[in-house]
């Protein structure tokens, strides 16, 4: 100890220095400032649970344009078995319904409409991400019938039966963890939420690549995922991702679509507004938002926005997303 003029006594310097910080960490910490402890994703076997999802999209222009397009999804999985690095599960598409006046609408719905009631077993890591399918020749056997009905029932309209074809077919040449993630759609977004590893104030950031219906080559995007909010005592937390998609791959994709509507398509001006897309410039924007409770997450809202551009006209489109898991009975 020392003494200082006067005879007070005065703490050793370390003492001093470890009072200051301690006394600088409680005036900094936010009101309410608590730990973060992540659930590991464990759902029990048996267990079945249903996903919900409504896709409702608006397009707008500044020339009074304006489209429509809704998608409402059911599906159902169940945790059949626990593995060693992982889970066997089985995921079957109840049913896809799309409306409103959007181009293509009705082609993608009776393609998508076909495809309910295929069981998938599946394969997926601990995460919960869907790696591969045990089932996956029995599953493409069954599309095939699926894509020979809808064919002939489309007869009439040769075009509209082709491009469905071509759509569908995308599903038969698929392998591996690309087949997993075609066929069990909404998983792998649930799943990148799941045992993220992430601390308060920590970033992730990942590449993630799709390849394109329709050969419209490979969708390039950074994603990066934040822990936004959390209560460690209710077990539950919140994850925003941003994701930031390459312009030239999504104008590359957009193109590639349009050419195939355009080909099904009995309107005389199709390659006037062929000539026009291909002077388009394109501005995409996407956030999500993603609750997880007990490990499992149970809600996401997405929220994508995309400007174009074209001989000083803009044109809007807002698309969300809402997607959520509930427990059915056994």
């Amino acid at each position: 100890m020392t003494t200082q003029p006067g005879g007070r006594a005065s703490a050793p310097l370390a003492a001093r220095l470890s009072f200051g910080l301690w006394a600088l960490a409680m005036v900094c910490a936010p009101a309410g400032a608590q730990t973060f402890n992540e659930r590991l994703y464990d759902p029990p076997v048996g267990s079945r649970w249903q996903i919900v999802s409504q896709t409702d999209s608006n397009q707008s222009g500044d020339i009074g344009t304006s489209r429509d397009q809704h998608v409402h999804s059911l599906s159902e999985f169940t945790i059949a078995e626990k593995l060693p690095d992982g889970f066997r599960v089985i995921f079957i598409n109840r049913g896809i319904t799309i409306s409103g006046s959007a181009p293509g609408t009705d082609i993608a719905g009776k393609a998508f409409a076909a495809m309910k009631d295929i069981e998938v077993h599946a394969r997926t890591d601990r995460n919960g991400k869907p790696v591969a399918i045990d089932n996956l020749d029995e599953v493409k056997a069954k599309m095939r019938i699926v894509i020979e009905r809808l064919t002939e029932s489309l007869a009439s309209q040769p075009k509209v039966a082709a491009l469905i074809k071509q759509m569908l077919e995308g599903f038969l040449i698929v392998d591996g963890a690309e087949a997993a993630r075609l066929y069990i759609e909404e998983v792998p977004l649930l799943a990148s939420a799941q045992n993220t590893g992430l601390k308060p104030g920590a970033v992730r950031r990942e590449q993630d690549n799709v390849e394109a219906p329709l050969g419209g080559g490979t969708i390039k995007a950074t994603v990066t995922t934040r822990l936004t909010s959390w209560d460690d005592k209710a077990g539950t937390a919140r994850y925003t991702r941003t994701r930031e998609t390459d312009h030239d791959a999504m104008q590359a994709f957009i193109m590639t679509l349009v050419q195939k509507l355009a080909a099904a398509s009995s309107d005389k001006d199709m390659p006037k507004v062929l000539e026009m897309m291909k002077q388009v410039s394109f501005d995409m924007t996407s956030e999500t938002t993603i609750d997880v409770e007990g490990g499992m997450a149970r809600a996401v809202n997405e929220r994508d926005t995309m400007t174009a551009q074209l001989m000083g006209h803009k044109m809007n489109k807002l698309e969300t997303k809402t997607t959520i898991v509930t427990p059915l009975a056994k």
